[in-house]
């Protein structure tokens, strides 16, 4: 039997809540670089190393100011907030994956 992704939902560990993917995160794929942004931690800056057999579930190396040399680990397709071209991903990795703070007035 096929499951139907589009209807399937995922626990967010980041967020706490269980969520259907967007279009978007069903097609994130091996090679793909995103990012995460959180108000609890850091901008995470990862690429897509592969897929595990489980449907939803990758192995990544991720990266932050907070853990500048990455590290390898899971991600679930609901935790991207995006996905980065590589010039972008290169350019955050070229200021030590600090993201710029926008001040608000």
């Amino acid at each position: 039997m096929m499951t139907n992704r589009s209807k399937q939902t995922f626990y967010n560990a980041l967020t706490g809540a269980h969520v259907t993917p967007y279009d978007w995160q069903t097609k994130i794929k091996k090679g793909d670089h995103y990012e995460i942004v959180s108000e609890c931690f850091p901008t995470i800056y990862g690429v897509i190393l592969e897929p595990f057999r489980e449907v939803g579930y990758y192995h990544v190396r991720a990266y932050s100011e907070w853990c500048l040399g990455g590290q390898e680990g899971t991600l679930c397709v609901v935790e991207p907030t995006r996905i980065l071209t590589q010039q972008e991903f290169e350019e955050a990795r070229s200021q030590y994956w600090k993201t710029e703070e926008v001040e608000v007035q």
